[in-house]
């Protein structure tokens, strides 16, 4: 995503276009797959914690990033589908973590996963899956 892609994706989600969330999503899209909490501070440094905590909830609510990961105590994000809106969110794909290169992807699936459990009221699905991505599968053999 560049400059300009980033601006108008904050401006269809109602966001001001601001120097920290231009260059966390830049930093984000250029990673190429979901980024670690660490990463990001790492990356985003001098940005003080308190801002880069305000500027990722800021984006979580309107739909530009989600929690894609969590594994220990490190949250991972991914920027999400332009489709996702508040009330619409598109999230509901397989998260597959490599446990060779350790990274994230985000992946669709072509059958719909459906859960049913009578007396529960289901709000969110969520799918991790672990081992070998294609670079690394491929390393291997």
């Amino acid at each position: 995503m560049n400059t300009t892609q980033i601006r108008e994706l904050l401006q269809k989600r109602k966001l001001k276009a601001t120097t920290t969330r231009i260059n966390l999503l830049s930093k984000m899209s250029n990673y190429g797959s979901a980024m670690s909490h660490s990463s990001i501070q790492k990356k985003m440094s001098p940005v003080d914690r308190v801002t880069l905590y305000r500027t990722i909830e800021a984006l979580k609510e309107k739909g530009v990033i989600h929690k894609a990961y969590q594994d220990n105590n490190e949250i991972y994000y991914a920027i999400c589908d332009i489709d996702c809106t508040k009330g619409h969110r598109c999230h509901e794909h397989i998260h597959f973590k490599c446990t060779v290169c350790e990274t994230i992807h985000c992946e669709e699936v072509e059958n719909t996963i459906e859960i049913s459990l009578p007396n529960y009221k289901i709000n969110k699905v969520s799918i991790n899956v672990e081992g070998l991505c294609e670079t690394c599968n491929k390393q291997q053999y």
